[in-house]
């Protein structure tokens, strides 16, 4: 099952080092293995973490796809970019809610996570990105356990 996230922001990420930069500052340990991002390029957007795959889909797209798909959501505003991503791994979760916060913080922006219908401002969306990566962390290794024989 694929899941999404979108980030609002007043402007795009300038690049690569401006992304990894926020993403190291908040101390998360994704690495993002690219040499271009949104809106530049689309599609797959590869990424590590703790030593796992942890890429996810990367796109920009005109505001009105989110407020046409959830009229009951106050977007707030104005936006003039909004990055949506697409995962469906656990490493892949984990990857997309540090670049979110990452994202939210850099940029003053706001996370909205549809799944569960929350807008995150701040501190809140790296609460988020942190409970997430706790989360994943433990859901892999339920999933890792021990064989039945």
């Amino acid at each position: 099952m694929t899941m999404e996230a979108y980030v609002l922001c007043p402007r795009p990420m300038s690049g690569v080092t401006e992304w990894q930069n926020a993403i190291n500052a908040l101390g998360f340990e994704l690495a993002l293995e690219v040499e271009q991002i949104p809106p530049v390029t689309r599609g797959h957007l590869p990424a590590t973490w703790q030593g796992r795959q942890a890429g996810f889909e990367c796109s920009v797209i005109p505001l009105s796809d989110l407020t046409e798909t959830y009229p009951e959501i106050n977007f707030g505003g104005p936006w003039a970019c909004v990055y949506a991503f697409y995962f469906a791994a656990i490493s892949s979760c984990a990857g997309v809610w540090i670049a979110v916060a990452a994202c939210v913080r850099q940029l003053d922006g706001i996370a909205f996570d549809p799944q569960e219908g929350h807008l995150l401002a701040g501190e809140d969306a790296i609460h988020y990105a942190h409970e997430t990566l706790a989360s994943a962390t433990m859901l892999e290794a339920q999933l890792s356990g021990p064989q039945a024989g």
